[in-house]
């Protein structure tokens, strides 16, 4: 027979056989549905069978990959946000520690991600499940059937290596509780997605248990997220509270560089020398405005920059100084502690004969 299917139909039909048998013996043979019912329309109609307005599947396609992109995002976004949660309560003595703001950054960063893309998914699944109810062939499309697949594969993937993971702390004795909380983690978010899309790939859209189903993973996954944001917002701050403390970072930053300017200017070269081979070249400068005058690396800002109030400057003997500033929130960290600061006005004194 080859694979001149229209002939053979053509055949079959000159023997007398009908549609329906000829058919099955199509399917029988391997024949796909789509494939045998378009060359037996080919053979007994005149004009091909029309195509529906989204033949080929490009906005299905779109909809189904911007829907699993905004998923994923929101799965890892989620994972990386626990983390850090994980991390700030039960702190490892082993690791090396970094400045708070960096990890509130990160923890920022993550909120971004599940607050735009857990939505945005959300969204988008409504969009579909609406559509595969008016037509219940879109379930099976062969693009959602194939993301669907690679999903439950990534899932499985993430919860074996969980445990085996798990597994190998257990026998090398290591297991702590912020290991175990961020195995629970793993566990929680890859097995909820598991089942999710097991469930979903097996039922029917069209039918109303199917409905309820979605319903009822959607506000498991909506509660487990706006838990997290509300944590995330009471851990890194309101926005409003972002906002003060970069007004604080860059009060510092013009601060630590008025301090390099005079070291510069009063010290010259024995800056870099040990403390009892200092030598004052030059006396302090006696204003802000000097400094500004006579920087040599980076001309200083002297003004606040939020309020444009400028920074106070006081000579206090030939090689002490003091610089001041309206500070809006605590600083308190591990990094450059020399630089903590309580709200409100606050003074750093230094000495040009002391490291």
């Amino acid at each position: 027979m080859g694979t001149d299917l229209p002939g053979f139909i053509e055949h079959a039909r000159q023997k007398g056989m009908d549609h329906a048998t000829i058919r099955i013996l199509l399917r029988s043979a391997g024949w796909k549905e789509k494939d045998v019912i378009e060359a037996l329309a080919k053979t007994s109609l005149d004009m091909p069978i029309p195509a529906p307005p989204d033949r080929g599947g490009a906005r299905e396609a779109f909809l189904h990959l911007l829907t699993f992109a905004a998923f994923y995002a929101s799965v890892i976004a989620m994972v990386v946000l626990l983390f850090h949660y994980i991390d700030l309560l039960f702190p490892d003595p082993a690791m090396a520690t970094y400045r708070v703001t960096w990890r509130l950054s990160a923890i920022r960063w993550s909120l971004a991600f599940v607050i735009v893309s857990f939505p945005a998914f959300m969204w988008l699944s409504r969009v579909l499940l609406r559509e595969m109810r008016a037509n219940p062939e879109r379930s099976w499309s062969a693009m959602r059937r194939w993301l669907t697949f690679l999903t439950l594969f990534f899932a499985s993937l993430a919860l074996g290596g969980d445990v085996i993971t798990l597994v190998f702390r257990l026998l090398e004795g290591e297991l702590t509780a912020r290991f175990v909380l961020k195995v629970v983690v793993v566990l929680v978010v890859a097995g909820l997605s598991l089942a999710y899309f097991l469930i979903s790939l097996r039922l029917r859209v069209d039918r109303p248990q199917t409905t309820g189903i979605h319903r009822r993973f959607a506000a498991v996954a909506s509660v487990l997220v706006v838990a997290s944001v509300a944590w995330g917002f009471y851990v890194a701050g309101s926005p409003g509270t972002a906002r003060l403390q970069r007004f604080d970072d860059r009060r510092l930053e013009d601060l630590q560089t008025v301090q390099n300017e005079i070291e510069e200017y009063s010290l010259g070269a024995s800056r870099y020398e040990p403390v009892d081979e200092r030598t004052i070249e030059r006396p302090l400068p006696t204003t802000l405005e000097q400094i500004r005058e006579i920087a040599t690396s980076r001309r200083p800002d002297i003004r606040d920059p939020q309020t444009g109030d400028p920074y106070v400057y006081e000579v206090l003997s030939d090689s002490r100084y003091r610089l001041c500033a309206e500070f809006s929130l605590t600083r308190d960290e591990e990094y450059s502690p020399r630089w903590n600061h309580p709200a409100g006005a606050h003074c750093f004194e230094f000495d040009l004969m002391e490291p």
